[in-house]
């Protein structure tokens, strides 16, 4: 079963790393320059049978989700409360996604988010409410 891990500076680590391995074919940057730039986001580790996998990076409303290992079982549950309490404390959660990302996509789209705009190959999305909660 996939659950949250109690975050320190290590997980934080694995965390960011898994997270980069999710996106480094999408981003033209160094893993230090990554983790630099996320220096401000909170993170907590997505975590299978006592390894981290991937992470929720988290700043205000805005939500991501990426693991460098694919989950055996379902993380929606796992990602749900998260995301109830960014909408409760802010109205709506937002994220964006690279518009050749369809897994992302439609990943979001079962969560209950819903396209605002699309501009330079982006996606920007938003959930009032997930489908989940």
């Amino acid at each position: 079963a996939t659950y949250l891990a109690e975050m320190n500076s290590d997980n934080r680590k694995q965390a960011m790393t898994m997270l980069y391995e999710s996106v480094k074919t999408r981003v033209d940057m160094s893993f230090d320059s990554f983790e630099n730039a996320l220096k401000d986001w909170d993170v907590v580790p997505l975590e299978q049978k006592n390894e981290i996998i991937g992470a929720v990076i988290l700043k205000k409303n805005e939500i991501h989700v990426g693991y460098g290992k694919k989950p055996t079982a379902s993380i929606i549950r796992h990602i749900r409360k998260t995301l109830a309490n960014i909408i409760n404390q802010f109205g709506s959660a937002i994220t964006i996604i690279d518009s050749k990302n369809e897994k992302g996509l439609n990943f979001c789209q079962r969560l209950g988010f819903v396209t605002t705009e699309i501009n330079g190959g982006l996606v920007h999305m938003k959930c009032e409410r997930c489908n989940y909660v």
